[in-house]
C-alpha cells in the first residue's frame, strides 16, 4: 500500500512558512509532518508526496522521488496540514473500505483502492488541478463513504490537530511536542558525568556524542528532554522540558530554555527561550527573549532581538498574515512572532506581539516595526520600505547556506525567484 501526503487549497493560510516548502515540511514538534510519518511507518509503506506545482521540482529533488505521481495501488491519502497521533494513524491504516474523512471544511484523510486510483488519476489530470486534490468532486461521481470526525470516532486536539492558520502551530505546539517526545527512545543518561545537574533523569535522553560542559542544569520535572547527536551545551545553561535539541546544534553559555521548545538541526541558540520552534539552521547567538514563536530556516536574529508574546491588557491577539488582509483573531493570549525563511534582524530589534514576518526580510533600526512585514522587504526604522533585490538576496543566501555546509541548488533558487516575481507582481497590481 502507498501513503500519499498531500497539500490542499488552505496552504496559503500557512504563509510565510509555506512559501518555500510544502506544508508537511514545516516543523510542528520534534518532527515535520512528513518526518513523523517516516518515523512511524519506516519502510513498511511507500510514502509519496503531492504539492503545489510551483514546488514540484524542488520537492522531487529533496525527496529523491517524483512528486505528484499516484501509483495505481491501494493508497491512503493524508493531509499535510494534519498532525495525527500514532493510535489514529494505526486506525486509518487498517480500514479496508474506501472512505474520505472530513473535519469542518478540510479533508483529513482518504483511502482509495487500486482500481479507483486509476479513475482518480484520470479526473485529476483532466481537471488540471495540480495545486490540490479534488477529492470532493471525485466523491460525487463514485460511491465512496464520507465520514466526519465524530462519525469516525476521533476528537480534534486529542487524536489529531489541524493546522488551519500558521499560528496554530504555536497554539498546539505543547501537545504535539509532548506526543513526539513519547515516540522517541529514552535511556538513563551516562552516569560518569557529574559536572552538570540532572533533575528527573529518567525523563532525559542524551546521545553519546553530546558534549555538556560544566555547571549546566537539565530539568525534566515538567516534561521530557531529548538531546540528539553532536550537540554542544556550553556552561551555565538551564534547560527545562519538554525540550528537543536537534543534531549538531550549539546552546551558548548562559542560555535559559523553558519548554515547550524544539530546536532543529544545526542551530545556534542563546538568550531566553520559551514556547518556540526553531526549524533548522537558525542563528540566534546572542541575548534576547524569544517566546511563543516560530523561527524558520536560515533566520539570523541580531543581538538583543526580542519578541513580545503577551499584550499589556492580556487580551486575545490579532494578526495579519498577508498584506492588505483583515486582522484575524487567533484566540491566543500568548503569541510572539512567525518569522519566515532567510529573514534577518538587526541589533536591538523589538518585535511586537503577534508579528508575521515574511521570507528574505531585513529588519533594522531599533524600535517596534510593523506587526506585518512582507517578504523581500528592507524595513529600516525611519526610512521608506524598499524591496530586496533578488540578485542580492540570492547571493546572501548562498553565503549563509555555505556556512552550514548547505548548497543553494538550482531547483531551490528557481523556486525563490518564482516566489519573488509572484509577490512583486502582486504588489505592483495592488
Amino acid at each position: 500500500m502507498n501513503i500519499v501526503i498531500f497539500e490542499d487549497e488552505f496552504n496559503q493560510n500557512l504563509t510565510p512558512l509555506s512559501l518555500l516548502k510544502p506544508v508537511y515540511d514545516i516543523r510542528t514538534g520534534v518532527f515535520t509532518n512528513s518526518e513523523r510519518l517516516i518515523f512511524l511507518f519506516g519502510n513498511k509503506y511507500t510514502i509519496r508526496y503531492h504539492c503545489r506545482e510551483v514546488l514540484s521540482e524542488y520537492v522531487s529533488e529533496i525527496k529523491n522521488q517524483q512528486s505528484n505521481v499516484f501509483n495505481e495501488e491501494d493508497t491512503l491519502f493524508l493531509n499535510g496540514r494534519v498532525i495525527f497521533t500514532k493510535p489514529i494513524l494505526e486506525k486509518l491504516i487498517n480500514v479496508n473500505n474506501e472512505f474520505i474523512l472530513k473535519f469542518e471544511s478540510s479533508i483529513l484523510a482518504a483511502f482509495l483502492k487500486a482500481e479507483t486510483i486509476s479513475k482518480f488519476n484520470s479526473v485529476f489530470k483532466s481537471k488540471n488541478k495540480s495545486d490540490y486534490l479534488p477529492f470532493l468532486e471525485f466523491v460525487n461521481q463514485y460511491e465512496i463513504e464520507v465520514f466526519n470526525d465524530k462519525l469516525f470516532g476521533i476528537n480534534h486536539e486529542k487524536d489529531f490537530f489541524v493546522i488551519k492558520f500558521v499560528w496554530d502551530i504555536v497554539k498546539y505546539f505543547n501537545s504535539i511536542l509532548n506526543n513526539d517526545l513519547e515516540l522517541l527512545t529514552y535511556s538513563i543518561p551516562r552516569s560518569n558525568i557529574l559536572e552538570y545537574k540532572l533533575i528527573n533523569p529518567e525523563q532525559i535522553y542524551i546521545a553519546n556524542s553530546v558534549n555538556i560542559l560544566p555547571y549546566s542544569v537539565l530539568d525534566a520535572s515538567a516534561g521530557r528532554i531529548f538531546i540528539d547527536n553532536d550537540v554542544l551545551i556550553e556552561p551555565f545553561s538551564y534547560i527545562k522540558g519538554p525540550v528537543y535539541i536537534g543534531s549538531k546544534s550549539i546552546i551558548k553559555s548562559g542560555t535559559k530554555i523553558y519548554g515547550p521548545v524544539s530546536i532543529g538541526f544545526n542551530s545556534r541558540i542563546a538568550g531566553e527561550i520559551s514556547g518556540t520552534i526553531f526549524h533548522s539552521f537558525v542563528n540566534k547567538q546572542h541575548d534576547g527573549f524569544i517566546g511563543n514563536s516560530y523561527v524558520a530556516e536560515f533566520v539570523n536574529l541580531g543581538a538583543d532581538t526580542v519578541t513580545s508574546n503577551l499584550k499589556n491588557n492580556y487580551s486575545p491577539i490579532k494578526v495579519r498574515f498577508q498584506k492588505g488582509s483583515i486582522q484575524h483573531q487567533t484566540g491566543m493570549t500568548f503569541l510572539g512572532s512567525i518569522i519566515g525563511d532567510h529573514t534577518k534582524t538587526g541589533i536591538n530589534t523589538m518585535l511586537n506581539t503577534g508579528s508575521i514576518i515574511g521570507i528574505f526580510a531585513l529588519i533594522a533600526g531599533g524600535g517596534f516595526p510593523d506587526k506585518f512585514i512582507d517578504s523581500f522587504s528592507w524595513y529600516i526604522t525611519g526610512k521608506a520600505v524598499t524591496t530586496y533585490k533578488i540578485e542580492e538576496a540570492l547571493q546572501t543566501a548562498k553565503i549563509v547556506m555555505s556556512r552550514r555546509q548547505q548548497e543553494l541548488s538550482p531547483a531551490y533558487e528557481k523556486l525563490i525567484i518564482h516566489v519573488y516575481n509572484s509577490l512583486v507582481n502582486l504588489h505592483n497590481n495592488s
